[in-house]
């Protein structure tokens, strides 16, 4: 179990946050997400931010997502959870009681959690259990928030016999709980997955109508979980483009650009599956900037929508145009079609589109525009010729001497006083250093270096980036910034995305674990985790952090340093972390869950073949897939994946990871590992 899983944003690994299991035990208090990366920047191409000519159109989608804390009831002020063989959990064998007797153990259940399973148990049988619905309908109204999720999601479990209660389900999409209302959404889309009829009764065609309203008009939810949810329901219903459309106009016309790109967020984040309703969006003149904005986000996996955007460009002012040709830059070769239009919308377009235009050139590799690009170059303006120089090595990245010649025009425009200059020409460098041999890339990393000091914070957050993407070529010129305060922190969390490529570094990281100052501590752990088996020189240093307590690290930490420094033994693995196996057997008794979860991984990251600790660790796992911080989810959803059929119990809790978390990667995790525990 040798991956790499961080978060841009620096989380402190498994426990810096503070209270990340101390919510109540229940699934619905998913976290207020960190987008992640789940492999290093280097290994994917980073798009120049925006041409180096183009000014940055406003608003644009932000690369990130920020969501909205949830918001508390009664149920969140429940104590900290506790593991499934201490809460009344059943055993696997309920599962093959017949349907009588688990309808009337669930009438009779006074043990929150036993209620929970049992109604799990009931949508588990499926169409088989359509009996029961009166029991799961009548839930739906409990005062546990837990209640009401889980008995929608078993209502939309049983399908399309199921139909007769969407609009108990539509009460539900209303729920101040945001998971209640996730999972009302995503019942109503299994039922009509179910219900293959295509003439449907007059009765059920008005309550499927009914409900693509209520969906739609829950495009703008403030939970992002909320959106994705209604996003599929409506994808399950198929409804015709004539009947969303102008309810979805309604909506989005009735809102400021803060309302709506949480929406595309919600959109972008489905990828292929948003196209076809960005691509109606397009074809309605209202509609056509937001759904280029949501389609730049998605990129390759967008190239369905390449003939509408076209069309759309064709009859778009320019401001528009603009960020069409963006989408169709970000789709890149897909969209390689695009280049006459192109080439004739810079001869005959809008002049201030021309830099975008020659960015867009370059990204789709467009051949045929060599001779304007050629022109360019030596006729234009530095950065617009900066541009068309970069367009011309990536259409002929072989060609030695184009690639020369754009790394130094890049290279002057990195002293532009502009700032948008000096970011786009990171980007542009950044994007050319694949193709660049080992000596030149160290060149770069260097000058990248130097950039961190820049005063302007998206030139240095793109420096830094840059440098990520050069990997292990940059980790020499990161290592000399350790030693200079002001850059040592970035240089901390750069070598820690890089992982373990940076395995040089071990030994001044290895020395920052003394620092008296307990962040860099911390991001010195960080990178430390995150080059893995090769640290293991460290160990010795990171054994004793096992040890302080936690009012001996900052209060706003939570003693997270010895979560981390558990977490990065278990990174680091055997056979070099075996010293510290048998101390974190024994933390794994904690009473502090989040210290027994991250220690009793650990132990077993070092001994996966413990038989003794799969009982102890199961249980800690699947109350981990709850935690607010998604590397923790991220971890405990692998790592029960790892124990294969050992983890049934937990096939229930990674179901709703699956479906439920914000973050596509986690669900991805959550999909692979009930795959490996049913043994597919």
């Amino acid at each position: 179990m040798n991956r790499h899983f961080w978060t841009l944003s620096r989380l402190v690994v498994i426990g810096l946050a503070v209270g990340v299991c101390g919510c109540a035990s229940r699934e619905a208090d998913r976290p207020s997400p960190v987008e992640r990366v789940d492999q290093q920047p280097a290994d994917r191409e980073e798009p120049m931010e925006t041409p180096p000519a183009a000014k940055k159109p406003e608003p644009q989608l932000a690369a990130k997502e920020s969501v909205p804390a949830e918001p508390k009831n009664s149920a969140d002020a429940a104590s900290t959870p506790k593991p499934s063989a201490e809460r009344g959990a059943l055993p696997a064998t309920e599962a093959r009681k017949p349907l009588p007797q688990l309808r009337e153990e669930l009438l009779a259940s006074t043990n929150p959690d036993a209620t929970l399973q049992l109604i799990d148990l009931i949508g588990r049988r499926r169409g088989r259990a359509r009996e029961a619905l009166p029991d799961l309908v009548g839930l739906t109204t409990a005062n546990d928030p837990r209640v009401r999720w889980h008995a929608a999601r078993s209502i939309g479990l049983i399908g399309e016999d199921a139909i007769g209660e969407i609009p108990a389900l539509l009460k539900l999409l209303q729920d101040a709980d945001p998971v209640v209302a996730t999972q009302a959404a995503a019942a109503i889309g299994h039922i009509r997955e179910d219900d293959n009829r295509v003439d449907l009764p007059a009765d059920d065609a008005e309550l499927y109508r009914d409900a693509i309203t209520q969906l739609v008009a829950a495009l703008v939810h403030s939970d992002p979980r909320v959106r994705r949810a209604c996003l599929q329901a409506l994808r399950q219903l198929d409804p015709d483009p004539e009947q969303i459309m102008p309810v979805v106009d309604g909506v989005f016309a009735g809102n400021d650009p803060a309302v709506i790109l949480p929406a595309l967020h919600s959109i972008a984040d489905m990828g292929a599956e948003g196209v076809p309703f960005l691509v109606e969006r397009l074809k309605r003149p209202q509609g056509r900037y937001w759904a280029s904005v949501a389609l730049t986000e998605i990129g390759p996996a967008a190239a369905a929508a390449t003939p509408a955007l076209l069309e759309a460009l064709a009859e778009s002012p320019p401001e528009e145009q603009l960020q069409e040709i963006l989408a169709l830059a970000a789709i890149g070769e897909p969209a390689r079609a695009a280049g006459d239009d192109l080439i004739s919308l810079f001869a005959e377009g809008e002049p201030s589109l021309r830099g975008v235009v020659l960015y867009a050139l370059g990204k789709l590799k467009v051949a045929k525009a060599e001779p304007l690009l050629a022109e360019v170059v030596a006729t234009e303006a530095p950065q617009l010729a900066a541009t068309a120089a970069w367009a011309r090595a990536k259409i002929d990245p072989g060609n030695n001497e184009l690639v020369d010649d754009a790394v130094e025009r890049l290279l002057t425009q990195c002293d532009s006083e502009e700032e948008f200059a000096r970011v786009a020409a990171i980007s542009a460098l950044s994007d050319l250093a694949g193709g660049l041999q080992q000596d030149a890339r160290e060149a770069l990393a260097g000058h990248f270096a130097g950039m961190l000091e820049d005063p302007s914070d998206r030139v240095h957050d793109n420096a830094a980036a840059a440098l990520i993407r050069l990997d292990g070529d940059a980790v020499a010129s990161v290592m000399k910034l350790l030693a200079d305060p002001v850059t040592e922190m970035p240089a901390l969390k750069i070598l820690a995305e890089i992982g373990s490529a940076a395995a040089g570094a071990v030994e001044p990281l290895a020395e920052r674990l003394d620092a008296e100052d307990d962040a860099v501590v911390g991001e010195a752990i960080l990178a430390l985790a995150a080059i893995g088996p090769p640290a293991g020189s460290a160990v010795d240093r990171l054994v004793p952090l096992l040890d302080q307590s936690a009012d001996e690290t900052a209060e706003e930490q939570g003693g997270g340093l010895r979560y981390a420094a558990a977490y990065c033994l278990g990174r680091i693995g055997a056979p070099a972390a075996s010293p510290a196996v048998e101390r974190l057997a024994k933390l794994a008794e904690s009473e502090d869950l989040m210290l027994s979860t991250v220690a009793i991984w650990a132990a077993l990251q070092i001994e996966p073949e413990n038989q003794k600790r799969f009982e102890r660790a199961i249980p800690l796992l699947t109350a981990a897939l709850e935690a607010e911080s998604q590397t923790v989810r991220l971890e405990a959803a692998i790592a029960l994946g790892d124990l294969g059929n050992k983890a049934e119990t937990a096939v229930p809790a990674l179901e709703l990871l699956a479906e439920d978390d914000p973050i596509r990667s986690i669900r991805d995790a959550a999909r692979q590992s009930l795959g490996k525990i049913r043994g597919n």
